[in-house]
């Protein structure tokens, strides 16, 4: 299945980037019963996560930003 980004309505980026920042969260609670070494990747994948959701939201926000 292919979706262009033009089908998205704003509520669906909207919740796109609280699913994005809820997995952080999710991450972040997971870390503290596991070894440093998987915390460590966790933190990297939460990072990477809530990094995204900002990035999408900094994106609806101004449309230029989606152009170039």
């Amino acid at each position: 299945m292919t979706l262009s980004t033009e089908q998205l309505s704003p509520d669906d980026w909207r919740r796109i980037c609280d699913a994005l920042r809820y997995l952080g969260r999710d991450l972040h609670h997971r870390s503290f019963s596991v070894t440093a070494e998987r915390r460590e990747l966790l933190w990297r994948e939460m990072d990477q996560c809530l990094a995204l959701a900002d990035r999408l939201s900094r994106a609806q926000a101004d449309p230029a930003d989606q152009e170039g």
